[in-house]
């Protein structure tokens, strides 16, 4: 198993380091190396992260404070050359505390560790699911209810075309109208039939019966453009590969 990497420091030295000792252990991916927490923030929305190799002092926004922004936060390992925040890193639950500079002894013993805590969720998470009523392989459902502002409004499911995550609201979009309810993402995806929808991007799930045609990494679906993040790139082909591809 691969496990997705970030790393946020503001010293590219330092970043440099992290992404050597990384190339050294088959079970790393790097999904991006960025210098403040804003192309951080960036990365999260767009990409899976498994583990964050996070830096503390950072201008304008440390890392501290960018943890605490965190609504989903991976495994997380501080790198840095303070040691007074170490409490408040621990009380923010992060896997370990690295000190600069940091030989790879210690760098593989935190990775390791914050492997095995990533492993942990995923199997507790496919616990949960597994104690779910299943999702419909060949759904009997062919329509759901979505709770708008003002009504409930029944959706056959072969209408909807794709949906957009707006932080806790989502929008889903259907061949004549545009529903806005207070609702998970995660939420559409556990109820929709999957091997007709797919979540291509962390902010997106399509109706992979709707799409016209896919340029790159952007899927096109009437007058719309919907991303591919790179980390979910692989999965969607092999599903339209499952899909009659000629």
């Amino acid at each position: 198993m691969n496990y997705n990497c970030l790393i946020v420091d503001d010293e590219l030295p330092a970043r440099e380091l992290v992404q050597n000792y990384l190339s050294k252990i088959p079970e790393a991916n790097v999904v991006a190396s960025c210098k403040n927490v804003i192309e951080a923030k960036s990365i999260l929305q767009e990409e899976q992260v498994d583990i964050l190799f996070l830096d503390i002092q950072m201008p304008e926004i440390n890392g501290l404070e960018f943890l605490r922004l965190l609504k989903e936060v991976p495994a997380t390992i501080l790198i840095t050359a303070h040691s007074e925040h170490a409490l408040e890193g621990y009380e923010l639950d992060v896997v370990d505390y690295l000190l600069k500079p940091v030989e790879f002894g210690r760098f593989y013993k935190a990775f390791v560790k914050a492997m095995n805590i990533v492993s942990t969720r995923s199997n507790t998470n496919k616990q949960v699911q597994s104690t779910r009523v299943p999702k419909n392989s060949q759904s009997d459902t062919k329509s759901i209810f979505i709770k708008t502002d003002k009504e409930i409004v029944k959706v056959d499911i072969e209408d909807i075309l794709f949906i957009e995550s707006m932080r806790e609201y989502v929008k889903v979009f259907t061949g004549n109208k545009k529903l806005i309810t207070l609702q998970s993402l995660s939420k559409f995806e556990e109820a929709l039939p999957a091997e007709n929808f797919f979540r291509v991007h962390r902010s997106y799930i399509v109706n992979v019966n709707s799409i016209n045609k896919i340029m790159g990494n952007t899927i096109i679906i009437g007058d719309h453009k919907v991303p591919i993040s790179r980390g979910q790139r692989q999965s969607f082909l092999d599903l339209i590969n499952k899909q009659k591809l000629f």
